[in-house]
């Protein structure tokens, strides 16, 4: 089951002055942007999950609990849902490319609103957690000549892939540093992304919302339907009944019905709980009889 959290503390960051972006990709009107397909998508797949604090795509699952960056990490690698595809458990966002980009800011203005404002840059639902990390040379105080400056070999996603893209803020990264030299110092080495698009790197004790990994093939609802009635509510919320074409993608779905379901064998074999449909059906002859395709 999903987790649930109480929020107690939002705690706020002072980082200075604040220099406002570029004006955001996507528009501020909202008719525009309820047309924006990312945005139909999430909302067709929140209808899967009306229950759950989460807003998703077919990529990503964004959280509005706020965790610290080690409990969000945490939380998407123990998470049970019917939305994982191989191997219990996620990893935090990772994101490569423009569109990746696109989809987790349009995400945050879904689950937080649409506006970003200037006054208050780096207030709660503003910004959400990605699985990017530095993992060398993130123990020291910058130079003002060393920050802004960018050095893909220094991070790393939680595969321990490096970053191809990134869309930091200008003069980010700056890797600042807060605590004392008796209770040691941390410095800010794991990635944000605002509502903009644009990122920024903070420290991996601040409670922020987070996005997770998603690339699923298969939904398994535990939900007793008709085989027409599953069509029909599959197609309701803009995805495909679903199909089965290789050994692979067999054990997808099983994993998929495992954790709806649950592993354990109910009553009889053909226990209507043992079993989930599926999109194929056999060719019915003039006859009424099945041909075995």
């Amino acid at each position: 089951m999903l987790r649930s959290a109480l929020l107690l503390t939002l705690v706020g960051l002072t980082v200075g002055i604040w220099k406002p972006d570029p004006p955001p990709e996507l528009p501020t009107d909202q008719e525009i942007f309820d047309s924006n397909p990312v945005v139909i998508e999430a909302r067709k797949m929140k209808k899967l999950a009306p229950s759950q604090n989460v807003i998703m795509t077919c990529r990503y699952l964004l959280f509005k609990i706020p965790m610290n960056y080690t409990d969000a990490r945490d939380y998407c690698h123990e998470l049970e849902t019917p939305l994982t595809s191989s191997g219990k458990g996620i990893d935090l966002a990772t994101v490569q490319n423009a569109a990746e980009n696109n989809d987790i800011k349009t995400l945050l203005r879904i689950a937080f609103g649409i506006k970003f404002d200037n006054k208050t840059p780096y207030k709660f639902g503003n910004w959400v957690y990605i699985g990017l990390t530095k993992r060398v040379d993130n123990d020291r105080k910058l130079s003002k000549k060393e920050k802004g400056v960018w050095n893909p070999e220094h991070w790393f996603y939680e595969d321990r892939g490096m970053a191809r893209f990134q869309n930091f803020r200008k003069s980010m990264p700056d890797q600042q540093q807060q605590g004392s030299k008796k209770k040691g110092f941390e410095y800010q080495n794991v990635v944000q992304i605002n509502k903009k698009g644009y990122w920024d790197d903070t420290f991996a004790s601040k409670p922020l919302p987070f996005a997770c990994q998603y690339c699923g093939k298969y939904i398994v609802l535990s939900k007793h339907v008709t085989w027409h009635k599953a069509q029909q509510h599959c197609e309701s919320v803009g995805l495909s009944f679903a199909t089965v074409e290789s050994e692979q993608e067999n054990k997808e779905l099983l994993f998929a019905a495992e954790i709806a379901l649950g592993d354990t064998l109910y009553g009889k074999r053909f226990n209507n709980s043992n079993w989930v449909w599926i999109g194929e059906k056999e060719q019915m002859g003039e006859d009424g009889k099945g041909n075995g395709v």
